[in-house]
């Protein structure tokens, strides 16, 4: 009699973890798509007049929050190549980092066939506890250093773009906004 209820225990716990993923994966869709990405031209002002301009402090805050929104997946691309970057020249932390993706990926994906490898007794969710923790190890001790700094040339590199940039939809919004402060 005990054996289906660790089952239905199992199937709880893992009907909860899909609808967990399931959400936070909705949410990443709607947010990052390849149609989200806006191309370097786009992206760099390439062929525009006045791609780059400097509004009043007023209206600053309106034109980062514009720019943030209209390229946001163009700012986590650069994150992600500012990271690659950094993380060249920490080959063990990029090891370990490939290593986590790998694992996660693996865990994700492939969790039946882990849990007839850990057996009726282990579940399935422990595997994860122990893949959260030695991600929190190995971020903490390996890649905290290179992310921060990833970070940091990121923010700065992006918040100066998402200051000074025109967004080709918000060119006559803000000639708009100029005219009225």
């Amino acid at each position: 009699m005990e054996r289906p209820v660790a089952t239905d225990s199992l199937d709880a716990e893992e009907v909860k973890l899909h609808s967990f993923l399931d959400q936070i994966v909705s949410n990443l869709n709607q947010k990052i798509n390849i149609h989200a990405i806006r191309s370097l031209f786009s992206f760099m002002g390439i062929g525009e007049m006045h791609p780059f301009t400097l509004l009043p402090k007023l209206l600053i805050k309106q034109r980062v929050e514009r720019n943030l929104d209209f390229y946001f997946v163009n700012y986590l691309l650069l994150f992600g190549l500012v990271l690659f970057c950094v993380l060249i020249f920490h080959p063990f932390a990029m090891l370990c980092c490939m290593v986590l993706v790998v694992s996660w990926i693996t865990v994700l994906v492939q969790r039946k066939q882990i849990q007839v490898l850990l057996g009726p007794n282990v579940k399935i969710m422990y595997a994860i506890y122990a893949l959260v923790a030695g991600t929190v190890l190995v971020f903490v001790f390996l890649l905290l250093q290179s992310f921060l700094l990833a970070t940091s040339i990121t923010g700065v590199l992006g918040l100066a773009h998402a200051i000074l940039r025109n967004t080709p939809a918000s060119d006559k919004v803000d000639v708009i906004l100029e005219n009225n402060a």
